[in-house]
């Protein structure tokens, strides 16, 4: 199995088992990217858009597996570590798996592979040609939220795209920025929130897409002030890093920030 379909372990049979929506019916991985093609303008985009949301999703799957190995340096998405026990299969894994330092809870696995797979939906509804994102991108989590709500998805699955944007926003920092959103906290608040607004750090929807390097996320996060700054170093203690050279070499994307070895070494 690829890595960027490792996270298939949790949903075996194509369902997210414990995973409901708004009417307290099982969500399937059919219906998830049924949902993606409905609302992509082009073929172009749902590619970029789907091939993201399946990469957040196996870098979130990575990140709750890290307490599992009991290891602290850098989670390393393998096909040794993750590939085989995709195959083998993890269904009901999310209730076994320990605490992560930090955290007022385990994760639910399920949920927040599934959170990932639909945190960007929004992003269809931001590009005006259906190949690129216009400058109303800031509204991607937003319509992505009212998209989820339009499709059934409920409360609990459309809080995946309304809270992910970088590290989160607050009410205060919208209002400070001038950022045009009704004026709200758009914060990942529950486990899963937070490990999928962190997994989605590491890799963009540029042109071309890229993997984006734990610095180079801190980085980028960090232009936006303190408070962004703050909550994504709180995240990173939460979860911890992870090893994307295997997963970028696999899809053939540059990670960003990255610093090659030099001659001789």
């Amino acid at each position: 199995m690829s890595l960027i379909d490792s996270w298939m372990a949790v949903c075996p049979k194509g369902e997210f088992a414990g995973v409901k929506d708004q009417f307290s019916k099982t969500i399937t991985l059919q219906r998830i990217f049924d949902l993606h093609s409905s609302l992509a303008p082009s073929q172009f985009l749902l590619d970029l858009v789907w091939t993201h949301s399946k990469i957040v999703a196996a870098i979130v799957f990575a990140l709750c597996l890290r307490s599992r190995e009991r290891k602290e340096e850098g989670v390393d998405i393998s096909v040794m570590r993750f590939g085989a026990r995709a195959a083998s299969g993890l269904k009901g894994m999310s209730s076994s798996l320990p605490r992560l330092r930090t955290l007022e809870r385990q994760p639910n696995i399920t949920l927040a592979v599934a959170g990932a797979l639909v945190h960007d939906v929004g992003a269809y509804k931001v590009s005006k040609d259906g190949y690129s994102f216009d400058d109303s991108y800031l509204f991607h989590g937003l319509y992505g939220y009212l998209e989820l709500h339009k499709a059934g998805f409920g409360e609990e699955m459309a809080l995946f795209a309304r809270n992910h944007t970088g590290s989160g926003i607050t009410r205060q920092e919208v209002v400070k920025e001038n950022l045009l959103l009704p004026p709200q906290d758009y914060l990942p608040v529950t486990v899963e929130q937070k490990v999928v607004a962190y997994g989605d750090c590491f890799h963009t929807k540029s042109n071309p897409p890229a993997f984006v390097s734990f610095e180079e996320a801190e980085k980028r996060i960090a232009r936006f002030g303190k408070g962004p700054k703050d909550r994504f170093e709180e995240m990173a203690a939460q979860f911890g890093k992870v090893d994307l050279l295997g997963i970028s070499q696999e899809c053939q994307m540059p990670i960003l920030g990255r610093q090659l070895p030099s001659c001789g070494q």
